[in-house]
């Protein structure tokens, strides 16, 4: 099933418009997160989440699985497999690639340069306006954001009745994390 995403400063939120209860977690209309019952008209409740800049977790909400910061391990195991020796070609790739991710590694000074180099080569009067460089700064902060999905691709399974036999729903599947929290499984959709 899929779930559309919402960012906060602080949180990934899966949420829904189920039925609230004292001790739910919700998103205010106004994007502040609570967990006061009572004035919550126009809130969302709050069904599973992924903490970013290391927040808190939000007791007894499940969680989203981390982030990955790249797919190196996927793509080195696809490389490999490829080979008859496939261990080699797998540690081998991953070094590569890593040898690769570190050397071309950009700087905010060197995308600043270039970027500058780039807009106003050469400079007519030798002056950058507050406006050219208000630019140049989005357009690298903008780089150097890392991606962020817009939706999560939940598997799902059939809740049983205690009969064991009736089908009374879906639900997610969930797995348990070494701390005890209950953890999504599934896929990000990113843009």
């Amino acid at each position: 099933m899929k779930h559309d995403l919402i960012k906060t400063d602080d949180y990934l939120l899966v949420v829904d418009e189920s039925e609230i209860k004292e001790g739910d977690w919700l998103l205010s209309k106004e994007g502040t997160i609570h967990n006061n019952f009572g004035w919550n008209f126009g809130d969302k409740k709050i069904i599973s989440h992924l903490p970013l800049n290391d927040s808190p977790i939000l007791e007894g909400v499940d969680l989203l699985p981390p982030l990955e910061e790249d797919d190196v391990e996927k793509l080195a195991d696809k490389y490999a497999n490829q080979f008859m020796d496939g261990r080699d070609a797998y540690y081998g790739y991953k070094e590569g690639y890593n040898k690769a991710k570190e050397k071309y590694k950009y700087t905010e000074e060197d995308l600043r340069n270039a970027l500058f180099y780039a807009l106003y080569h050469p400079k007519e009067d030798g002056v950058i306006s507050i406006t050219k460089d208000f630019i140049v700064r989005k357009s690298i902060q903008s780089l150097s954001q890392p991606k962020i999905p817009i939706g999560f691709q939940c598997e799902m399974e059939d809740k049983i009745a205690l009969d064991g036999h009736t089908i009374i729903g879906i639900e997610p599947i969930t797995t348990t994390t070494p701390e005890g929290h209950t953890q999504w499984v599934g896929t990000y959709i990113f843009n």
